[in-house]
């Protein structure tokens, strides 16, 4: 029988200071995300738009150094134009474009969970249909609350996310330490 055990001086080779920083960092943001929402909110929306030119731009190289040219891949050369407007709207407009982002997020909730609770009734011997009907109707309620009320839904998006980064942080922190006194063993 084998067994995957590391031996103690593998596991302290690790620097357990750069566990312990990053967790304290993660704390920090996750905490900052969570008092100031509306900012970090922006921020987000901001950096999605940055990520949107640059998918955009590597879209149309892509287009472009194509076997074939601009004539066989005319489709995504349109598409990384209408995303590099995107983008830019994005950037100068943060709060309306993020909006428009999380209706279309939400109205993909919706119909992925509408998807999910017809399968999990219509197919009587899936595995677990109970929690994939879960599953499906708790997209369609969190789908219809994001179109209804999208700045709820926002505000919930960013508490969930400093959350995940405070707990993040909270174990990173554990972790360093218990690296640390392995090391000290």
């Amino acid at each position: 029988m084998a067994t995957n055990v590391i031996p103690v001086e593998n596991v302290t080779g690790f620097k357990w200071g750069s566990l312990v920083l990053l967790g304290v960092l993660s704390v920090i943001f996750g905490l900052l995300v969570i008092l100031f929402p509306t900012i970090s909110a922006t921020v987000l929306v901001e950096l999605l738009g940055i990520l949107i030119l640059v998918l955009s731009f590597a879209a149309v190289m892509l287009s472009a150094l194509s076997p074939g040219g601009w004539k066989d891949s005319l489709l995504l050369a349109v598409l990384g134009i209408i995303g590099f407007f995107f983008g830019i709207a994005t950037i100068i407009h943060p709060i309306v474009m993020g909006l428009v982002i999380f209706f279309v997020a939400g109205i993909a909730l919706f119909l992925g969970g509408l998807i999910g609770l017809v399968l999990a009734v219509g197919e009587p011997h899936m595995v677990h249909r109970g929690l994939f009907a879960l599953q499906g109707i708790l997209a369609i309620i969190i789908g219809l609350l994001i179109c209804i009320v999208p700045i709820l839904g926002v505000a919930l998006m960013v508490l969930w996310v400093g959350a995940i980064l405070v707990i993040y942080g909270i174990v990173g922190i554990a972790l360093g330490y218990c690296i640390r006194s392995l090391e000290k063993a």
